[in-house]
């Protein structure tokens, strides 16, 4: 995470604690730390992600505070050993947990309700539970939104522009022929940014969802740099085919390219053009691998400079 936006980041999460706190101590909640716990917890990068952690754990809370709160009535009503209950509470939210990994917390809710109750009481323990960290989420989200915000559309352009440079270092060692012992940390590299990129695009559709953000979507830039991704990956077999020809001149071309494209994303340049790649495409044979793969990058060059210019217009 760059510095700048760790430090916001910080910011968002301290001033979401302290305020979680404040408003468990007003609304005299029993045990406000889940409060100040949920709001660092459910702090993201982004609004969208924010947003998103909320309602898992919302929605987990409330799932596993009812299981635990029947269990306790049980309890209260039936001579049943506290670990045929404690089976019965978790058995149940932990199948849920295993299909929908957003349910993760409720297994941990509904032992805390059933550990925590003595009496009758459960169905009260449950209530302030939901009510501790459902103020929690709902403090973290307001803190995301109107404390130094981060947006979704942030991340994807810092993460395009990193993808961008390093598929043109992948594309440059492929045609220089670098070997695996080069290629592998780059293509590691580019993987991290393609995972951390369809985070943001989830991100940012919430975002969208809520009308918190305008302009085009993060999808169809993504699903470009996929196919780019590909296309640069078919460099290396073209460069395997036909183990006699020059890629240097490629090399050079798309190194240039990428290296522009980034900077025109990030706002330091003018988009940048295909003619130095055309040349390379010229001179490659025209019935080699090469020129077939330089020929279906360009044409994915082109669609990605148009997503380009439709990010850095918004």
């Amino acid at each position: 995470m760059p510095r700048r936006q760790a430090v916001r980041h910080a910011a968002r999460m301290t001033v979401a604690a302290v305020v979680a706190f404040a408003a468990a101590w007003a609304f005299d909640l029993p045990q406000g730390y889940w409060a100040v716990i949920s709001a660092i917890v459910v702090m993201q990068g982004s609004l969208g992600g924010t947003l998103g952690a909320s309602l898992d754990r919302l929605l987990a809370t409330i799932a596993g505070a009812g299981a635990g709160a029947v269990w306790v009535l049980v309890r209260a009503h039936l001579a049943v050993p506290e670990i045929v209950l404690l089976a019965l509470a978790v058995a149940p939210m932990a199948l849920l947990a295993a299909l929908r990994p957003s349910f993760r917390l409720a297994p941990i809710t509904a032992v805390i309700v059933l550990l925590g109750a003595t009496g009758e009481d459960g169905v009260f323990v449950a209530f302030h539970r939901m009510a501790e960290i459902a103020l929690g989420c709902v403090i973290g989200g307001l803190t995301a939104q109107f404390v130094v915000p981060d947006r979704a559309r942030n991340a994807i352009e810092r993460g395009a522009a990193g993808l961008l440079e390093a598929l043109g270092r992948v594309a440059s060692a492929h045609l220089t022929r670098a070997g695996d012992a080069a290629t592998d940390p780059l293509n590691d590299v580019v993987r991290r940014y393609l995972a951390g990129l369809a985070t943001a695009a989830t991100d940012e559709a919430r975002e969208r969802a809520l009308f918190l953000c305008t302009g085009p979507p993060a999808a169809p830039l993504l699903r470009t740099l996929r196919r780019v991704r590909s296309d640069v990956a078919m460099l290396g077999r073209a460069m395997a085919i036909d183990p006699d020809i020059d890629g240097s001149a490629a090399a050079e071309a798309l190194a240039q390219h990428f290296k522009a494209a980034a900077a025109f994303l990030r706002g330091d340049g003018p988009a940048p053009p295909l003619d130095l790649l055309d040349a390379a495409i010229g001179a490659a044979p025209a019935t080699s691998a090469l020129a077939f793969a330089l020929v279906t990058l360009r044409r994915d060059l082109g669609e990605l400079d148009e997503r380009l210019a439709e990010q850095v217009a918004t």
